[in-house]
C-alpha cells in the first residue's frame, strides 16, 4: 500500500512539473539573455561585423572623394578633377551592401541624386553644384554616424587591422576638410575644428581601450597641435603644414591598403 502511495505521489509531482513547463513563459530578461548567448555562438557574427565595417570604409572613402571634388571646384577650379571624384564617390556608394540601418539604401540614393545634380551643375557652370556636393558630404557623414552608433563598442577578435583602416580614413577626411578650410583665413576657425576631429580619430585608433596611443599617431597629434597654433596666430604657414600632415595621413591609408 505504501509503495502504491509513493508511486502516486511521484506521478503527481511529474505531472505538475510537466504542466509548469508547458505554461511557463520566459521573462524579457531571460529572452534577452538567450539572445545574447545566441549572438555569441552565431558563426556569422564576425562576418556581419566585417561586412558593416567594410561598408563604413566605403562610405568614408566616398566622403573623401566628395571633399576632393569640393576642393577641385573651389580651389583648383578643375571641372575634370571634380567630375572624376564625383564618379568615384558614386561607385563607392553603389557598392554598400549592409542593411544594418533601416532605409540606408534610400539614404544612399538621396546622396547619389545630389551627386548627379552636382555633375549636371558643373557642366552648366551652375552655383548649385557646390551646394549639392556640400549637402552630399553632410548626408554621407550622417549615415556614417548612424552606422557607428549601431556598432558602438562592438569589436571582433581579429578585426584590428580593418578597424584601424577605418579610423585612419576618418582622420584623413578630417584633415582634408581642414586643408580646404585653411585656404582662407576667414575659415581658419573651421580648419581648427576639423583638426580637432582628426586628433580625436588618432586618439581613438586603439582597438583595445587599454592600449597606449602608438608613437606614429602621437607624432601626428603633435604636428596637428602645431598647425592649430599657427591657425590661432593666423599664420600663412598653417595651410602648408596642414597639407604636409594630410599627405602623411594619405600614406598611412595607402599602407593599410597594401
Amino acid at each position: 500500500m505504501k509503495k502504491r502511495n509513493v508511486i502516486v505521489v511521484v506521478i503527481v509531482v511529474i505531472a505538475i512539473v510537466i504542466g509548469g513547463l508547458v505554461i511557463w513563459k520566459p521573462s524579457s530578461q531571460v529572452k534577452e539573455l538567450v539572445n545574447k548567448i545566441e549572438e555569441k555562438v552565431d558563426p556569422d557574427s564576425y562576418q556581419k561585423w566585417e561586412e558593416v565595417t567594410n561598408d563604413k570604409i566605403k562610405l568614408t572613402k566616398a566622403k573623401i572623394a566628395l571633399i576632393k571634388a569640393k576642393f577641385a571646384m573651389d580651389i583648383m577650379q578643375s571641372q575634370q578633377t571634380a567630375e572624376k571624384e564625383l564618379d568615384s564617390a558614386m561607385n563607392l556608394l553603389s557598392n554598400v551592401k549592409s542593411d544594418l540601418i533601416d532605409k540606408s539604401h534610400d539614404q544612399i540614393e538621396v546622396v547619389r541624386q545630389k551627386i548627379g545634380k552636382a555633375k549636371e551643375g558643373i557642366k552648366k557652370k551652375s552655383i548649385d553644384a557646390g551646394e549639392n556636393v556640400s549637402e552630399a558630404i553632410e548626408e554621407t557623414e550622417a549615415l556614417i554616424k548612424e552606422y557607428d552608433s549601431k556598432m558602438m563598442n562592438i569589436k571582433k577578435e581579429g578585426g584590428e587591422q580593418l578597424y584601424d583602416h577605418y579610423v585612419n580614413l576618418q582622420a584623413q577626411a578630417a584633415l582634408l576638410k581642414a586643408k580646404l578650410a585653411a585656404e582662407s583665413k576667414e575659415t581658419y576657425d573651421q580648419a581648427y575644428n576639423n583638426l580637432e576631429e582628426a586628433k580625436r580619430w588618432y586618439k581613438h585608433n586603439n582597438y583595445e581601450a587599454s592600449k597606449m596611443i602608438d608613437s606614429t599617431n602621437q607624432k601626428m597629434i603633435e604636428e596637428i597641435n602645431e598647425a592649430q597654433e599657427y591657425l590661432k596666430e593666423k599664420k600663412d604657414e598653417a595651410g602648408v603644414l596642414i597639407s604636409d600632415i594630410y599627405l602623411k595621413a594619405t600614406e598611412f591609408v595607402k599602407d593599410d591598403d597594401q
